[in-house]
């Protein structure tokens, strides 16, 4: 498919938009629709953007689209991106926000919603699996998830303080250990 404005706008309407789930459900498919049906982008620079979009403060999908969007066309690309990622989610809550009293009257619309679960934890485990398998997590690393996880489901610590430790323990390693064991290699 050729690359414009238009066909940016469909493929983020497709695999964004319509997607149910948070924003990492949306990983899987922008994928597909970026790597192997378009062929827009390769494998490892997905990757490379999905890493900063995480970094971004922010709402993920928004930042998703906005960046990704931009690495394939500036700025129109980013406003197509947006406006596929981001008006069916608003048409969608604004619906539902309108009609919110009639709706809770549906109990088959409660059923449904709790049916889908179980669909929407295998969207989000997808994309995790395939970044865990990428991220090169070694038996000496691996600490550094489970610890995070452990801090955080049991005992109620920020990620925010988590990512502040790991990075101060990153730049002591990096300036205390990774220094003496250059020098020692050029002796």
């Amino acid at each position: 498919m050729p690359l414009n404005f238009f066909t940016i706008l469909i493929t983020f309407l497709q695999a964004g938009g319509l997607t149910i789930g948070d924003g990492y459900a949306v990983i899987a498919p922008l994928r597909r629709a970026l790597v192997k049906k378009n062929s827009w982008t390769d494998e490892d620079d997905f990757s490379r953007q999905l890493a900063v979009v995480q970094a971004m403060p922010g709402i993920f999908n928004v930042n998703m689209a906005a960046y990704m969007g931009w690495r394939l066309m500036g700025w129109k690309g980013s406003v197509a991106a947006l406006l596929g990622m981001t008006l069916p989610p608003l048409i969608i809550f604004t619906l539902f926000a309108t009609f919110y009293t009639d709706l809770c009257q549906w109990p088959w619309l409660a059923k449904l919603l709790r049916g889908m679960r179980p669909a929407i934890v295998a969207i989000v485990a997808l994309p995790c699996l395939q970044m865990w398998r990428k991220s090169q997590i070694t038996i000496s690393t691996i600490w550094i998830p489970i610890g995070a996880a452990i801090a955080i489901g049991l005992f109620g610590i920020s990620p925010t303080y988590i990512i502040l430790g790991l990075t101060l323990i990153a730049m002591l390693y990096a300036v205390f250990v990774s220094s003496t064991g250059d020098e020692d290699e050029t002796h």
